[in-house]
């Protein structure tokens, strides 16, 4: 089966997003493709979960050590957005 990029609410997954979303969905779902999962998600919206910036040196003052440049992992939420259902959390492609 060939990969293909989903639209849930306003955000357009990649390729690599719109697989690990299917692969999830598929076990909870059982569904079987790709077009089934867009049918699926068109009951769905998004969200894109920015990392919580808490610079420890705010926190811990002068005791704070030294913080890596990574700030976290930006995630995408897809939840059914008419009824309360399954709730997904695949990593964005995108870490800018």
């Amino acid at each position: 089966m060939q990969k293909q990029q989903i639209t849930v609410g306003y955000i357009e997954l990649t390729e690599d997003e719109s697989e690990s979303l299917f692969e999830k969905v598929q076990k909870d779902k059982g569904i079987e493709g790709y077009a089934e999962l867009q049918g699926l998600m068109d009951d769905f919206d998004s969200r894109v979960i920015e990392p919580s910036e808490e610079p420890l040196q705010d926190m811990l003052g002068e005791e704070a050590p030294a913080e890596e440049s990574d700030k976290g992992t930006r995630y995408i939420e897809v939840f059914n957005k008419l009824e309360e259902d399954s709730r997904y959390r695949i990593k964005a492609s995108k870490q800018h």
